[in-house]
């Protein structure tokens, strides 16, 4: 079905206000180079904008070739705040910023998210209330609340989409919950996506047009940035690859199968090989730091193995999508050097030589904050459309 002029309109919004988000002042030719559009599409939506007092336009300061002198644009920052919610598999993070994205306070809870999602959604629902009776600033005074879950969102529905992935939420839609525990505007999404986003805009990615982030955690999951936007696919569930079939008839995965992805890279898989190694670690994965003990040549050899199973994965979803960039997050990027290069190891061997040959493989800038960041970061770019 072809997409209408209102849906193109709307689309061609979001990218310059996301693009300005991303990086400001700039030029009408700059946003142009940013999203792809052409310079009279960018110059009719800014029209828009200027008239709706959504971007703000300054003095000229250069002049751009022989025309008339390029004056910068950036975004209206309207009076209020901004709320990020990050539910972990074990935990619950939240933060309140300005809608400049300066954080005011933050504060995270161990919960387990997967058992039960009344009980997460209560935390995550006291865990704002005291950040903003702690800062001083009025529930109605938040513009916009975003809030990443570790499973597929259906975008139509709202519903979580998979019922084996976080068994605790079947049936359950987190944006009315957390309304009817917040009030205000809530979007949910994805929390790989929203580290994607981070990391594209504030990370190891920045400027950065096409790149996969990999949250590589008591899950794994993937948020995909396509020429310089967010991509969540046609149902709200691109990135699942954690479900992956890696090995058959391998260990049980709480989806239900056997030989996921996940079963076999995760960090709690890799703290029971260190266990099982005979290592002196901290009674839960959740306390493992990875960064201190990849000296030791058998936790770099665990760390290693563990990098090169999951580059298997990555390197068929590399062949599909072509990326610039795989940044690679969550408590499994601590392992650091050792993980990267058993991931490059697999992309050397699995990846088409046109594409192993330029990607660049990071680690994450943002670390454990890298999902409540993104939200921020969507959050700001929605309080203003």
């Amino acid at each position: 079905m072809p997409t209408s002029p209102n849906t193109r309109v709307e689309r061609g919004r979001r990218a310059i206000l996301d693009a300005l988000n991303q990086s400001f002042p700039a030029t009408r030719q700059e946003l142009s180079r940013r999203t792809g559009l052409a310079p009279s599409t960018v110059a009719g939506i800014v029209r828009g904008l200027l008239a709706e007092g959504l971007v703000h336009e300054h003095a000229a300061t250069e002049r751009a070739g022989r025309g008339r002198p390029s004056s910068p644009l950036s975004p209206h920052r309207p009076p209020g705040y901004l709320v990020g919610i990050d539910f972990g598999h074990t935990h619950v993070s939240a933060a309140l910023a300005s809608t400049a994205q300066q954080v005011v306070a933050e504060d995270r809870v161990p919960v387990d998210v997967d058992g039960s999602a009344g009980h997460a959604l209560d935390r995550a629902g006291a865990l704002v209330a005291g950040l903003l009776d702690r800062s001083k600033v009025p529930a109605g005074s938040v513009l916009r609340t975003v809030a990443g879950i570790p499973g597929p969102i259906n975008q139509a529905t709202g519903r979580i989409q998979s019922a084996t992935i976080l068994a605790g939420w079947a049936g359950v839609r987190p944006r009315e919950e957390l309304t009817a525990r917040l009030g205000g505007e809530v979007t949910i999404a994805n929390d790989a996506e929203l580290a994607a986003l981070a990391e594209h805009t504030h990370g190891a990615a920045r400027g950065v047009s096409d790149l996969i982030y990999v949250k590589a955690s008591h899950g794994i999951g993937a948020g995909l940035i396509l020429a310089g936007r967010r991509y969540t696919g046609a149902y709200g569930a691109s990135g699942e690859i954690g479900h992956t079939l890696v090995q058959e008839g391998g260990a049980q995965c709480r989806c239900g199968q056997r030989g996921c992805l996940e079963s076999v890279v995760s960090i709690g898989e890799v703290w029971r090989q260190l266990i099982a190694a005979g290592l002196p670690l901290p009674e839960q994965p959740d306390e493992l730091s990875l960064d201190a003990l990849v000296g030791d040549p058998v936790v770099a050899r665990i760390v290693a193995d563990a990098g090169r199973r999951l580059g298997r994965v990555l390197s068929d979803l590399c062949n599909a999508l072509d990326p610039a960039m795989l940044v690679i997050g969550g408590e499994l990027a601590t392992g650091g050097e050792p993980l990267l290069e058993g991931i490059r190891e697999s992309l050397r061997r699995f990846a088409q030589p046109a594409i192993s040959d330029r990607v660049h493989v990071r680690s994450s800038a943002l670390g454990a904050r890298a999902a409540l960041v993104g939200a921020l970061a969507l959050a700001a770019t929605e309080a203003i459309i």
